[in-house]
């Protein structure tokens, strides 16, 4: 197995709001692992949105109206809260520990404190650092998504990380199937649950599988019950399982539908898998060049070939040039994973020792953290006055 180097860090949320936005938007939407949403421009009104900080940027410290604009911004997205304000900081501390700021900056900050700022204050929602979340992907079916999330999210419960896989082939999901676990909740009854999901509420309706010690959110038992699972549900579900877990495997189907697209704003990673035939490399580069319109950054894209070896299989040079893009990881062509298969039991536990069980426990330790520590005490607002004195 081989690799491109990268281990991207967790895309953030940030909701940018207030009168000086625009001057830091630019920044912030060039910045790695952050994705801006711009207050007032989502379209819901004033529905809640999913955000990890919510970043409110004044024209200076005197501007009126902050404790209001705090206030809103709190019952959208209940995120924690950085202000900043150009100038002179006449003021700013007090008015940060008045509307219950986590961070307070005078600008203007290179961008290595603003990003510095984000991520502490998103520690300050759960007390550690957020899940990372990993999308296994392919725009052509029967190519091994399934197989791949299943042994990734096992191989990472085992060397000690909390891990979630989600199920999001909302149709004809088959991640509980493959793990032979009878599951007790779908998302979908999760989704029509009362009351908003937080990590709590999440732990009821996912099952626990005793041979991999994984939790699993299984797929809905019938197709038309992905209808009641909107993207919406799907944002606070993954904001919930950020914050519970250490790591969060996604399964998809094989299209870019409404579920894919909720996975893809919080995914860290995209493992993009290929198969070494014609009809994969047809549909996986029309896939990358989606992904492209979409606006997901390809640095945050692995493409995995699957069954790499396979008899009169195209080889990687020819894949490589084919799709114009590096192969990041490579499965090997095993006979012990269809065997697996229908023992619904993943090949890191039945047959450790196969290339392929290797290959995908080389890449859980190259993409996923080693071990999520307990969680720690949150840390105490800090204000930095940053820059200007």
């Amino acid at each position: 197995m081989t690799n491109n180097g990268h281990n991207p860090t967790t895309n953030l949320r940030v909701l940018l709001s207030g009168p000086a936005a625009d001057a830091v938007a630019g920044t912030l939407e060039h910045a790695p692992a952050i994705t801006v949403i711009h207050a007032g421009s989502t379209g819901n009104g004033d529905l809640p949105i999913s955000a990890d900080v919510a970043f409110h940027v004044l024209e200076s410290s005197s501007t009126p109206g902050v404790a209001e604009a705090a206030a809103h911004l709190r019952e959208l997205a209940g995120a924690p809260l950085i202000l900043a304000a150009y100038g002179e900081p006449n003021g700013i501390v007090e008015t940060g520990l008045a509307v219950g700021a986590v961070d307070v900056l005078v600008l203007p900050q290179p961008a290595e404190t603003l990003l510095f700022a984000i991520r502490k204050a998103a520690k300050t929602a759960t007390g550690s650092e957020l899940g990372k979340v990993l999308t296994v992907f392919s725009p052509k079916g029967g190519s091994g998504k399934t197989v791949l999330a299943t042994n990734l999210a096992t191989a990472a419960a085992r060397s000690g990380v909390k891990t979630l896989l989600v199920d999001l082939d909302l149709q004809f999901g088959d991640s509980a199937l493959s793990l032979a676990v009878t599951p007790r909740a779908t998302i979908s009854d999760l989704a029509t649950s009362s009351g908003t999901v937080d990590a709590e509420k999440l732990g009821a309706f996912v099952s626990t599988d005793p041979k991999t010690g994984l939790d699993l959110l299984a797929a809905p038992r019938r197709p038309e019950e992905a209808e009641v699972v909107g993207q919406n549900e799907l944002a606070a579900v993954l904001a919930a399982a950020r914050s519970a877990y250490g790591a969060i495997i996604i399964d998809t189907g094989p299209l870019f539908d409404g579920a894919m697209l909720a996975a893809l704003d919080y995914t860290d990673e995209l493992l993009l898998i290929c198969n070494p035939e014609v009809t994969s490399l047809k549909n996986v580069r029309i896939g990358l060049e989606t992904i492209d319109r979409l606006g997901f950054a390809r640095d945050r894209v692995s493409l995995v070939v699957n069954r790499l070896g396979a008899r009169g299989g195209v080889d990687r040079s020819d894949i490589e040039q084919a799709l114009d893009t590096k192969v990041a990881y490579e499965l090997p062509d095993d006979s012990v994973v269809p065997a697996s298969v229908n023992r619904a039991l993943p090949a890191v536990i039945s047959d450790e020792g196969s290339s392929f069980a290797r290959a995908v426990t080389a890449l859980a330790q190259a993409v996923l953290p080693r071990g999520r520590t307990s969680q720690q005490a949150a840390p105490q607002r800090r204000f930095i006055l940053r820059g200007r004195r």
